[in-house]
């Protein structure tokens, strides 16, 4: 007879867990910043980490957060407009994250496992009342980009305002060489 395992709960804590810290590899970070790289205004990157997506931002317009440099993006003020955020989030309060985002930004490009898209019907309301997912750019499995994981994985590029189709673009047809 058939078991089924405990589910998994959501996060209800609303702080992220030790198990967010998933680091985007340089050469990944690097190729996302310069597929998307008709990018204008000031660029944030609201988990840093070790600033695989900030040093490929151009100098004079780019701004970071990182939780363990005592820079929270949930205190960032949300007065304080960016016209840009490319990070890979945390993935266990990623509702917030999202949310959080689209008050501050124009354009949103979250690297996460490409489920994330649709994982529940609140994300997809709230990406409708910012605009839309314009792009999905898929990349492959996890542990090609230095995952501990192999879920397909990619870039999804909501856009404030957006209510046209969304583009989907496969990178490996691309031949990125990561």
């Amino acid at each position: 007879k058939y078991k089924r395992g405990i589910p998994t709960k959501p996060n209800r804590t609303k702080t992220s867990t030790a198990s967010d810290s998933v680091l985007t590899n340089e050469k990944t970070a690097e190729w996302i910043v310069n597929y998307f790289n008709d990018m204008s205004g000031i660029l944030l990157d609201p988990c840093a980490g070790k600033d695989a997506f900030y040093k490929h931002f151009p100098n004079e317009m780019r701004m970071r957060c990182e939780i363990k440099d005592g820079l929270d993006f949930f205190n960032w003020d949300d007065n304080n407009k960016v016209e840009w955020i490319i990070t890979n989030p945390p993935y266990s309060i990623y509702d917030l994250f999202l949310l959080k985002s689209f008050t501050v930004a124009n354009n949103v490009v979250f690297f996460v496992p490409i489920a994330k898209a649709f994982k529940s019907n609140k994300v997809q309301n709230m990406v409708s009342d910012y605009g839309g997912l314009k792009e999905i750019v898929y990349m492959g499995g996890g542990s090609k980009h230095g995952f501990a994981f192999g879920f397909p994985v990619g870039c999804l590029y909501y856009k404030k305002g957006y209510k046209g189709e969304c583009k989907i673009t496969n990178a490996i047809e691309l031949k990125i060489n990561l």
